[in-house]
């Protein structure tokens, strides 16, 4: 096929999302003998706003109207050139009219919208998936909320890609490992292992002092974006914002509880601070997550995440680091998910956790038994590899939407 593809939210690679997908897809996709016409506009904008769901500010709208005749412009043109034979996107409701999927029906050319925060962030991309052809989410359970908009979901899970997530050399420590930021209740899990003596590593933004969730305020200070006020994170502005908003949507007593959870976290967050640092390790760049993973013994990752924001009822969510972790060689430990036992053999491929004495039980008993560690590491990867790349998912996408010959 010959694909028009936008799923970069920005051209910048060092940009928020300005390569993820364009790695994770892009090479699959060339391997599979697709060719792929890359969009060219660049989206990171309307990046800055893909969190607010719709209510858009007039120049809100006119950035999001610009940027959708652009691509259509792009579009039109790479198919009067030759035929394109799928658009692919990843868009949340700020990147494109929603409207503008009737225009790509018009050329006969079918439309795909990849989205992988249904679970918790799915008013994000509601109106894109009641326009779209077919919704491609990556939650299992996310399929009533597109039914709920008249969309056309299919379910297809995330993945890796085995030329970029590999093993590496390296002397394993008796050291359990955790790459990613401190959120949600992630502060909980790890505080349970380091105060049972777990040897516990961490990297990533939110474990040191410095860049402890944000527990240090910002001055207060807001300035505006397209008519829409941008106050600084920390600030008291920013404070009043959220709590407006979160009244606004969730009512006041629903919303107050909230609140009041919220504030009870980042006084929690605050007395774990000085419990983390000494385990901190700040954030990495990609290649050293490798060796991370490569000189760990266990490999840990936390599947919870907030349905509705701060203060929200958390939900376990199943993760890139999921496929990832494992195809580097890694003895994975994560939270339990129903949705998980479908892609592993919990115990022999990857194993989990429900509770905090869980956690710590099991950590302590991969550290303690290598040979056991290994087993699972060897029975991940070869799952991982085997059944989990982005090629085995987009063979799937296709199968399950009538493109796989097309």
């Amino acid at each position: 096929m010959r694909i028009f593809i936008a799923v970069r939210h920005a051209i910048d690679p060092k940009q928020y999302y300005g390569g993820l997908w364009s790695a994770n897809f892009y090479p699959a996709l060339r391997g599979l003998g697709h060719e792929l016409v890359e969009s060219q506009v660049d989206l990171a904008p309307a990046s800055r706003f893909m969190d607010v769901p719709g209510d858009y500010t007039p120049g809100e709208l006119a950035l999001r109207g610009r940027l959708t005749e652009q691509l259509l412009s792009e579009l039109e043109a790479a198919h009067r050139q030759r035929p394109i034979d799928l658009f692919l996107s990843y868009f949340y409701n700020a990147h494109f009219e929603a409207s503008a999927f009737d225009r790509i029906r018009a050329l006969g050319i079918p439309s795909i919208n990849y989205y992988c925060n249904s679970i918790h962030q799915f008013a994000n991309v509601a109106e894109i998936a009641a326009k779209v052809d077919v919704s491609w989410h990556a939650e299992r359970d996310a399929r009533a909320s597109y039914l709920g908009v008249g969309a056309t979901p299919v379910w297809v899970q995330m993945a890796a890609d085995p030329q970029v997530y590999h093993p590496i050399d390296a002397v394993r420590q008796p050291v359990a490992c955790f790459v990613g930021q401190n959120y949600a209740d992630r502060a909980v899990w790890m505080a349970a292992l380091i105060k049972a003596g777990v040897p516990i590593e961490l990297y990533g933004p939110g474990w040191g002092v410095s860049d402890s969730a944000g527990i240090a305020a910002a001055p207060d200070g807001e300035s505006e974006y397209l008519g829409r006020p941008q106050p600084v994170p920390g600030s008291a502005a920013g404070y009043s914002k959220a709590i407006r908003e979160i009244i606004a949507r969730d009512g006041v007593i629903e919303g107050t509880r909230r609140i009041v959870t919220r504030l009870a976290n980042r006084q929690s967050q605050g007395q774990y601070a000085d419990l983390f640092v000494p385990h901190a390790r700040g954030a990495i760049p990609f290649s050293q997550m490798l060796e991370v993973f490569g000189h760990s013994e266990v490999c840990l990752n936390f599947s919870n995440v907030l349905l509705n924001g701060p203060g929200s009822q958390l939900v376990p969510h199943v993760r890139l680091r999921d496929f990832e972790a494992p195809m580097c060689r890694a003895c994975y430990l994560t939270g339990h998910t129903d949705e998980i036992t479908e892609f592993y053999d919990v115990g022999r491929e990857i194993d989990t956790y429900l509770t905090p004495d869980e956690l710590v039980e099991k950590t302590r008993f991969y550290l303690a038994h290598p040979d056991a560690a290994e087993r699972l590491r060897e029975g991940g990867y070869r799952r991982a590899v085997g059944s989990h790349t982005w090629t085995h998912r987009f063979t799937e996408l296709f199968t399950k939407t009538q493109l796989a010959h097309s």
